[in-house]
C-alpha cells in the first residue's frame, strides 16, 4: 500500500514542460546540478548542492547559509504575454526568516517574497504614464505602488510544498496558492493590464532561506490555468431608490459562451421565487438592478447559479438586509446628501473635539467623526464612551454640525447605536476605515446596522483599491483616502474616486478622504487641488484628515502627534480652500451632465454639471507643470465660460470646443452661457 501511494504522491508532482513553458528547472541526480529541461536556460545556484529525495528522486538542497538562491540571466527570452504562471515544488525545514526570503524576484516585473512564513506578492510592475516632478523626492511616474498581496496561509515546514504564484492578463487577476489551495486572490482595481518584463533583468528564485530543498520550478507564459474558471457576484442594497443591484463581475474567459444565470430571492422565511433568469453572450460585467423586495426590514438571500456548456460551475448566496429609510438624513438619486429635508455638500473632518466644534463650523466644515478620540480617551470603557458620545452630539448640535458615529459588528461596537441613532445631530454610521481580510465580515455588520438602525446610511472608507467592489455591498457611501503627498502625483486623488464610482457602477454616492496631518502635509496649492481634483472626478463629498492625530504617550499619559490647532498656516490653508468650496456649494449640488468632456491630456480632469437652466464646467490639472487642455462640450456652440474662480476671466468655445492653459496644479470652474 505505501508503495502505492508514494508512486501516486510522486507521479502526482512532477512538472512537465508543455508549448508555453518557458523554464522548467529541475534537480537532476545523473549530472548533480539543477537543468532546465527546456534547454533555453543555464541556472546559476549558490549555495546549494543536489542530493537524493525520496519522492523526486534528487532536489537541490540549500545549506544553513541563508545566502544561497538560484539566478536565470534573461537576455529578452522570458515574456508574460497574456499573464504568467510560477511552479515550485519546495521544502522548508525551518520557518522562512521575516527579512530577506524571496520566492522569485525579477526586477521591473514582480517580487513574490516568503517573509514571515508565508507567501506574499510584494510587488508587481504595470504600465505607468510620465508625470513632471519639482522635487527629486517625487515620483517621475504614475500609478505608483505594486499590488502588495499579504498571504494568508502560512506555508507548511518539515514537508513538501507546491507554491503557486499566478497573473492573468484577461482577467487582471493574481492569484498565489499553496499546495493547490487558493491563498489570496485578487483583482487589480486598474483591470487588465500586462504584466511588464525587463528583458535586461535576471530571475532570482529562492533566496535567502537555510535548510530549504527544491525538486523543480516551471515558469509558464500565457493564461494561467491554476483555478476552475469561475466569476465573482455581488450585491448591493439601494435602499435610498427602492432598490438592489446584482453585478456579475470577472467572467473568466475561458468559460464557453453563453452563459445561463440564474437569480433567486427568498425571503427570511425561506419562501423563495426565482427572480430573473438571463443568458450572457459575453464576458465583460453585467450590472442588473431590481426593484426591492417588499417584505420589508428583514434580511433576504439571493442565490446567484450560472452555468457554461449545460454544466454549473458557480454558485454564491448572498444577503440583503431589506430597509425603507424614512430618518432625517436621505441620499438622493443623484447622490446628493439632505437632512432634514436641506440639501448640503457634506464636508468632512477627522477627530475633533466639543471644544473645537465652533472652530471646525467657522473653517467650512459641516460633519465631525471623532471615534479615534473617544477610543483614545474611553478605551474598554463602553459607558465613558457612550457618555462621552452623547455630549458630542449635543455640541456638534449647538455648532450646527451633523456627526459620524461608529458602529461596526466585528468590533462589537453597536452599543452607540441606542446612543445616537435618535439625536438629531447624527448623520450617518461608519462602518469601518481601511478594512482588509475577509470583507464578508463587512456586508454582515451592515445588514446588522440596517436591521438595528434603518434610517440612517453606512459610510466605509477603503484605501485598497483592489477591493473597492468587495466593500461597496457594505456601505452606502463609499469612500476612499488617497494620500499622494508629499511625493506621488496629485493624479492618485482622480484615480482613486473615480475607481471608487466604477466600484458602485455609479448608483451609490463617493467621497473623497484627504490629508493634512504628520509627514502628509499639502502645501495650499496642493491642498486646493486635491479638493478639486476630488470634485472633478465626481466626488460626492470631501473630507479631511485630520484635526486631532495625537495618541497618548505610555509612560506620561501626554498627547503627541500632528495637532491642527498648533499650526496656524494650515488653519489658514482650510479656511482659504473651505471658503472656495462653499462658495461653489449650489454647482456641486447639481447633477452631473449625461455626456460629459473626455479631456486628451491625462494631466486634465473635467466634469460638467447641468441643472435648472444652467451649466457649470470643473477643471483641473494635476500636474507640476503647466498643461493645455481641449474639451469638448456637447450644445455649447461658440458659448461663452466666465470663470467663477481665479481672475474671472471669460472664455469662448470655438464651435464645442474649449481651450484653455492651466497653470501647475491649476483649478478653474466657468459657468456656461449662451
Amino acid at each position: 500500500m505505501r508503495s502505492i501511494i508514494g508512486a501516486f504522491l510522486l507521479a502526482a508532482s512532477v512538472q512537465a514542460a508543455e508549448e508555453h513553458t518557458v523554464f522548467l528547472l529541475e534537480a537532476d541526480g545523473d549530472k548533480a546540478a539543477m537543468v532546465d529541461r527546456t534547454g533555453r536556460f543555464a541556472p546559476e545556484v549558490r549555495g546549494g548542492v543536489v542530493v537524493k529525495d525520496e519522492r523526486f528522486g534528487a532536489c537541490l538542497k540549500f545549506d544553513g547559509g541563508g545566502d544561497g538562491g538560484i539566478t536565470l540571466k534573461d537576455d529578452g527570452r522570458i515574456r508574460f504575454d497574456g499573464g504568467m504562471t510560477l511552479d515550485a515544488w519546495v521544502r522548508f525545514d525551518e520557518t522562512p526568516p521575516d527579512k530577506g526570503a524571496v520566492f522569485a524576484l525579477k526586477v521591473g516585473s514582480f517580487d513574490w517574497e516568503l517573509v514571515k512564513g508565508k507567501l506574499n506578492t510584494a510587488w508587481m510592475v504595470f504600465p505607468t504614464e510620465e508625470v513632471f516632478t519639482t522635487a527629486p523626492q517625487q515620483f517621475k511616474y504614475f500609478p505608483v505602488g505594486g499590488d502588495t498581496i499579504n498571504g494568508l496561509m502560512e506555508v507548511p515546514a518539515g514537508q513538501w510544498t507546491r507554491l503557486t504564484a499566478s497573473y492573468d492578463e484577461a482577467l487582471g487577476v493574481v492569484t498565489t496558492l499553496i499546495d493547490g489551495l487558493v491563498d489570496r486572490r485578487r483583482y487589480r482595481y486598474r483591470g487588465p493590464q500586462p504584466l511588464l518584463c525587463d528583458g535586461k533583468s535576471a530571475l532570482t528564485l529562492l533566496k535567502g532561506f537555510k535548510n530549504c530543498r527544491v525538486a523543480s520550478i516551471k515558469l509558464t507564459e500565457g493564461t494561467p490555468d491554476v483555478t476552475v474558471p469561475t466569476m465573482e457576484a455581488y450585491l448591493n442594497a439601494l435602499p435610498y431608490r427602492g432598490k438592489m443591484m446584482i453585478t456579475l463581475d470577472h467572467i473568466d474567459t475561458r468559460l464557453a459562451l453563453p452563459i445561463d444565470v440564474t437569480l433567486v430571492s427568498e425571503k427570511a422565511s425561506g419562501a423563495a421565487t426565482t427572480l430573473k433568469k438571463i443568458t450572457l453572450d459575453t464576458h465583460a460585467r453585467q450590472d442588473l438592478e431590481f426593484e426591492a423586495p417588499t417584505w420589508m426590514n428583514s434580511l433576504h438571500t439571493c442565490t446567484v447559479l450560472a452555468a457554461s456548456g449545460g454544466r454549473q460551475f458557480f454558485a454564491r448566496t448572498l444577503r440583503l438586509g431589506n430597509v425603507k429609510p424614512a430618518g432625517r438624513t436621505m441620499i438622493h438619486e443623484d447622490h446628493t446628501l439632505s437632512h432634514g429635508g436641506r440639501k448640503f455638500f457634506p464636508l468632512l473632518i477627522y477627530h475633533a473635539m466639543p471644544e473645537d466644534f465652533p472652530l471646525m463650523a467657522e473653517l467650512g466644515f459641516n460633519v465631525v467623526l471623532n471615534d479615534f478620540n473617544l477610543n483614545r480617551a474611553h478605551a474598554g470603557d463602553r459607558e465613558g464612551y457612550a457618555r462621552k458620545l452623547s455630549e458630542c452630539l449635543d455640541a456638534a448640535a449647538k455648532s450646527k454640525l451633523f456627526m459620524i458615529a461608529s458602529a461596526n459588528e466585528a468590533f462589537g461596537k453597536l452599543f452607540t447605536i441606542p446612543v445616537a441613532k435618535d439625536h438629531p445631530a447624527l448623520l450617518l454610521w461608519y462602518g469601518d476605515d481601511e478594512p482588509w481580510g475577509d470583507i464578508t465580515r463587512l456586508h454582515e455588520s451592515y445588514n446588522t446596522i440596517k436591521m438595528l438602525a434603518p434610517d440612517q446610511p453606512v459610510l466605509i472608507v477603503q484605501n485598497n483599491y483592489s477591493r473597492l467592489q468587495d466593500t461597496a455591498p457594505a456601505a452606502d457611501i463609499l469612500a476612499t483616502d488617497p494620500y499622494p503627498v508629499p511625493n506621488v502625483s496629485l493624479r492618485a486623488v482622480a484615480d482613486a474616486t473615480q475607481s471608487s464610482i466604477r466600484a458602485v457602477a455609479g448608483r451609490k454616492p463617493v467621497w473623497t478622504v484627504l490629508p493634512q496631518y504628520g509627514a502628509k502635509i499639502p502645501t495650499r496649492e496642493e491642498l486646493r487641488c486635491m479638493v478639486w481634483l476630488a470634485l472633478s472626478s465626481g466626488a460626492n463629498g470631501l473630507g479631511l484628515f485630520a484635526w486631532d492625530e495625537r495618541s497618548k504617550d505610555a509612560k506620561t499619559g501626554e498627547l503627541k502627534g500632528w495637532f491642527t490647532k498648533e499650526h496656524p498656516e494650515q488653519i489658514e490653508d482650510l479656511r482659504a480652500v473651505l471658503k472656495e468650496v462653499h462658495a461653489m456649494e449650489p454647482m456641486l449640488l447639481t447633477p452631473d451632465a449625461v455626456q460629459q468632456p473626455a479631456p486628451r491630456n491625462p494631466a486634465i480632469h473635467a466634469l460638467l454639471k447641468e441643472g435648472g437652466g444652467k451649466r457649470w464646467l470643473i477643471v483641473a490639472n494635476d500636474s507640476r507643470r503647466a498643461e493645455d487642455a481641449i474639451l469638448n462640450v456637447e450644445g455649447a456652440a461658440n458659448a461663452e465660460a466666465h470663470e467663477l474662480t481665479d481672475g474671472h476671466a471669460s472664455v469662448r468655445f470655438n464651435q464645442d470646443e474649449l481651450r484653455l492653459k492651466l497653470p501647475p496644479l491649476g483649478v478653474a470652474v466657468y459657468e456656461l452661457k449662451p
